[in-house]
């Protein structure tokens, strides 16, 4: 266990930038068949993966310091900035698309700005995800105190009740996503003493889930709409994909890992963009060929690390003048 936490920690930023690249990946349509197409299609296990490691850094962040307040400081300055501009520029192209009256805007407007919409059925959402974001950093500091007292299973059992109040629901995407957010907080925690046999535990339930994804896929469709089987299996094949990255990335030479570090470091950014082109490209007709989805994902990719770089330099110079 000590091992998984040191690479986890140590290799954050890597993991995350190949969750960004499977949520591109997945986002795009491309055409493809045979086992690629296999891959593309679970490619939202990315966001489990973001997830995942989310409460892994956040238990990390409230350990130096649990104050509520300097807490939600903290998560604002590394979001907000970023987060606010790009939604003012969405708002404006987006609302004369959609349509609709000054209540319907206001909706909007209000929705995505406070981040939390998705969860009021508020339309036209930047993503989902923005909203489950939202929400876990909320919970976090309560997560968090819980853990220092507990073992952590009745918070995990509880919160995969609480999603299963919302099944038929929309907002189940969201919330049913909550313990694969706890189980990276649970992870977090510091061990006494080295858990043996904890990678092989993770291993089989990894392919358990796996299995459970193909005989869900393969004989059971209505299982992945109506219950949540895309992504419920994931609770079980995230924590073994980050660990075995982690793992794999502590042997392989820090170069090479760079590219991938820059990416998860800016990987909050590039969803956004991507998000953007998933809605221009599939529902306002921007891409209408897989060349079309190539080179969009790689300027919405670009967009993100320019926002990135952008937003950084601003807030350096801000600190500096401050």
């Amino acid at each position: 266990m000590h091992t998984i936490q040191r690479n986890l920690s140590a290799y954050r930023d890597e993991i995350k930038g190949i969750a960004i690249l499977w949520v591109i990946f997945f986002h795009a349509q491309l055409g493809l068949t045979g086992v690629l197409n296999a891959v593309q299609q679970i490619g939202y296990g990315g966001v489990d993966m973001f997830l995942f490691l989310s409460g892994y850094g956040l238990y990390h962040s409230l350990k130096k310091d649990a104050d509520p307040a300097r807490y939600l400081a903290r998560r604002a300055k590394r979001l907000l900035p970023s987060y606010v501009p790009f939604c003012l520029i969405w708002l404006i192209v987006m609302i004369p698309l959609h349509g609709g009256g000054m209540a319907t805007s206001i909706r909007i407007a209000a929705g995505n700005l406070t981040m939390l919409g998705f969860f009021a059925g508020v339309p036209l959402m930047i993503n989902w995800y923005v909203s489950a974001l939202a929400l876990t950093l909320l919970l976090a500091p309560l997560m968090h105190a819980h853990l220092k007292a507990h073992r952590g299973f009745g918070m995990l059992a509880g919160l995969f009740v609480l999603g299963l109040a919302f099944v038929g629901d929309d907002r189940y995407m969201a919330v049913s996503r909550l313990p694969v957010f706890a189980l990276g907080m649970m992870f977090a925690r510091p061990c006494e003493k080295e858990r043996r046999g904890i990678s092989a535990l993770m291993a089989a339930g990894c392919l358990l889930g796996l299995a459970a994804l193909y005989v869900c896929f393969a004989r059971f469709h209505e299982l992945l709409n109506d219950y949540a089987m895309y992504w419920h299996p994931f609770v079980l094949i995230a924590p073994a994909l980050c660990a075995g990255l982690g793992w794999l990335f502590a042997k392989a030479p820090t170069k090479l890992l760079a590219p991938l570090r820059v990416l998860g470091s800016a990987s909050f950014e590039i969803f956004l963009f991507n998000v953007w082109l998933e809605v221009l490209g599939k529902k306002h007709g921007l891409c209408e060929s897989p060349i079309d989805w190539v080179i969009g994902s790689i300027a919405a990719l670009a967009l993100g690390l320019a926002w990135h770089f952008a937003v950084s330099a601003v807030m350096r110079k801000s600190c500096k003048n401050g």
